[in-house]
């Protein structure tokens, strides 16, 4: 079947690895692994990649998913949102990345129609129940990316971690 879904979840720009600043040999070889487990997911009946839109991993998952899209792969990019203006203060690389993003994406989600302290909780949570993949940036860092993770573990989710998969799953047990 041809319809599944898959999810992202991943760290910020400043909680990811020392030696994975954007542009940096780690940091590419991330980007790499990322756009092939995407296209494995596309091979395995994922069509349909949802995005949390964050700064970060999101981002870039998202702009991996429309890379593929442009070069002929049958995918489709879903964004969801916590809020709208969820970007509003961002640094302005970060807006213009969001704003193109959204505007090339095939659906939006928003989770919530404003800020509240749950939104992106509840945005967590829309990700993984409307998916049957996940594919994450997850190297035991408590926060939002474990609980995503954790709840897809729980939930059954197929989930491809382009980090350290014993040190990450060690840390939500």
């Amino acid at each position: 079947m041809d319809t599944a879904v898959c999810c992202f979840s991943g760290y910020r720009p400043e909680k990811m690895p020392q030696d994975m600043a954007e542009g940096s040999p780690a940091f590419l070889d991330m980007l790499s692994r990322l756009r092939n487990a995407i296209k494995n997911a596309s091979e395995n009946g994922c069509r349909y990649f949802l995005s949390g839109m964050s700064r970060g991993f999101d981002l870039w998952a998202a702009e991996a998913v429309l890379e593929l899209k442009h070069s002929g792969c049958d995918i489709r990019l879903w964004a969801a949102i916590a809020f709208p203006g969820m970007d509003e203060y961002w640094e302005p690389e970060w807006q213009k990345r969001y704003g193109d993003v959204l505007l090339q994406a095939d659906r939006i989600f928003p989770v919530a129609q404003k800020y509240s302290p749950e939104c992106y909780t509840a945005r967590d949570r829309f990700l993984v129940q409307q998916s049957s993949h996940c594919i994450c940036f997850f190297d035991g860092v408590p926060g939002g990316t474990a609980y995503t993770v954790s709840l897809a573990r729980r939930s059954g989710l197929t989930i491809d971690n382009l980090a350290d998969m014993q040190l990450a799953f060690d840390s939500i047990r």
